[in-house]
């Protein structure tokens, strides 16, 4: 580890250098490291590294959100989950725990430690468990030899005892794409490193056992030889690195904007399903075409509501495109900025009593933009794109095409605006005001 740096110190090219050894050495992925690494008060390493260290049975640090745990996890392979790493790591003091994923806890007949889970995160503790030969389960040695147990291929119920002293956690099936936890993450980090899909983790306190902080988690990455990564830094990596999406179907649609082509995409992990309206040859000469990443809303889109300009822009787009005879409108399933359209219905219940739109979401526990824009990034890959004008007034949109990594670069963003009327205008200056929305002023 190199030493560490303050928050928006500017970081030397051989660190940035050593953090783009993978395949995405693009200079949007440049971007993305410079930005996710000043906004840590640590040093991060690449997720590449931290695979390897998992791959040669080493312990790796793992951080998530600052405003989600804000933790740290001790996290290596369950097979390689020998004694000595197993003391190290309850020597993090928080609760040893191994990852799997449903078809171990199927086979090993494990079940939730309570029938309705109501934790905040929804940590999905199993039936507790330990190796059948075990005298008491306590020691290093009987917790390690339960963990790569587990890690088998061919364990069974009759090889373990229960309750125990090692609790498995059921991991979502694909990862971090799915749930942005530690749970999740280890299991990701093993499957990648060529293991089972299975880790072990557990949460670093401090000294005084609270969680220990940004810095503490950094001293100890330094101190012990540790790679060190970020829940989001795995995230971007898998949606760069993974292909998430595929054309389910495809058929001409002609418009009163003119003759589109539409292709339903289905996305791996999820329910979802996006859709892309494209005009004409996307690949010809000529200025790179106009896009429009629309979210979906069922209020905006399809009943004309006059509380937002969502509708109004999404038609604004199709005539933008029409009238150059090519372009692409990617539509995302991300109801009211992420929080579905019933939450949506209840911030508008709160907005009728005088909150706006940011407070209204902030209200109900949501922060004020809740969407994603890897998928629609990766549709728009899969369109041929590595260039763009893109039709928003969001920046953070723009933004988004070098958070993720991809090979896609926004030459223009192209301004949007609606008509203003008395029942949009204060949603509009909100955003403006609190969102950063590049919009007149009201």
């Amino acid at each position: 580890m190199q030493s560490k740096r303050e928050v928006g110190e500017i970081w030397p090219q051989r660190i940035i250098e050593r953090c783009l050894d993978n395949k995405a050495n693009t200079q949007a992925s440049r971007i993305s490291i410079q930005r996710t690494i000043s906004s840590m008060s640590i040093e991060l390493n690449t997720v590449p590294e931290a695979v390897e260290a998992i791959r040669r049975g080493e312990v790796v640090i793992v951080v998530d959100a600052e405003d989600r745990e804000n933790e740290g996890d001790y996290i290596c392979a369950a097979e390689k989950a020998s004694p000595e790493v197993v003391n190290f790591m309850l020597g993090g003091r928080g609760q040893l725990c191994v990852s799997i994923l449903p078809d171990v806890a199927k086979r090993l007949d494990l079940n939730p430690v309570v029938v309705q889970n109501d934790a905040p995160l929804k940590t999905a503790f199993l039936t507790p468990i330990d190796i059948r030969e075990a005298k008491t389960g306590i020691t290093a040695t009987e917790r390690s030899e339960t963990i790569r147990r587990m890690a088998s291929p061919d364990c069974s119920t009759d090889d373990f005892v229960r309750p125990g002293h090692v609790y498995p956690l059921l991991a979502k099936q694909g990862g971090v794409l799915r749930r942005a936890g530690h749970t999740e993450a280890a299991v990701d980090l093993a499957r990648m490193a060529g293991l089972a899909p299975a880790a072990a983790l557990c949460e670093v306190l401090d000294d005084e056992g609270g969680r220990a902080t940004r810095d503490r988690l950094g001293e100890i990455a330094e101190t012990e030889n540790l790679k060190i990564i970020s829940i989001e830094q795995l995230i971007a990596h898998r949606r760069v690195s993974e292909k998430l999406i595929s054309r389910d179907a495809e058929a001409q649609l002609p418009t009163k904007y003119g003759n589109f082509q539409i292709i339903v995409f289905g996305v791996q992990y999820e329910a979802q399903e996006p859709v892309a309206l494209v005009l004409g040859d996307l690949s010809a000469p000529g200025p790179p075409p106009l896009v429009r990443m629309h979210s979906s809303c069922f209020t905006g889109d399809l009943v004309a509501s006059l509380r937002c300009d969502c509708g109004d822009q999404l038609h604004m787009a199709l005539k933008m495109i029409s009238g150059e005879g090519r372009g692409a409108v990617v539509y995302l399933p991300q109801e009211g900025r992420g929080i579905g359209l019933a939450q949506k219905i209840r911030a508008y219940g709160l907005q009728d009593n005088g909150l706006d739109t940011v407070e209204a979401n902030h209200a109900l526990g949501f922060k004020a933009d809740m969407r994603d824009y890897g998928i629609g990034l990766q549709i728009l890959k899969d369109l041929g794109l590595n260039e763009v004008r893109l039709l928003t007034n969001n920046p953070k949109k723009t933004e988004a095409f070098n958070l993720r990594g991809f090979d896609l670069r926004v030459v223009d963003q192209v301004p949007i605006v609606p008509p203003v009327n008395e029942h949009n205008q204060r949603y509009l200056e909100t955003k403006r005001t609190k969102m950063g929305h590049q919009l007149p002023d009201m």
